[in-house]
């Protein structure tokens, strides 16, 4: 059985041009494009949150500085929630 992980995912979008982490996660997800799994995504204009999900080695190539701590990401700290799923 194939090792998957989960990752929460936060770039930051000020201003209209597109910054390398924006370009960065679209390459990805384009890369992985159905062996990952985007569970959740939102923007609010200048940011955006993917949850996704997917092989090991994909979310192992997520660049630290733009993942974060999530209940999707760390259930075992946060507890077992879906995206959007709050307490």
């Amino acid at each position: 059985m194939l090792e998957t992980k989960r990752a929460t995912i936060f770039v930051d979008h000020p201003g209209d041009e597109r910054p390398p982490d924006f370009i960065w996660m679209c390459d990805w997800l384009e890369k992985w494009e159905g062996k990952v799994k985007v569970a959740s995504y939102s923007s609010g204009g200048w940011e955006h949150l993917w949850d996704v999900e997917g092989p090991t080695e994909a979310i192992d190539e997520i660049p630290e500085r733009i993942t974060c701590c999530s209940a999707w990401a760390q259930p075992e700290i946060y507890g077992n929630r879906r995206p959007g799923e709050h307490d």
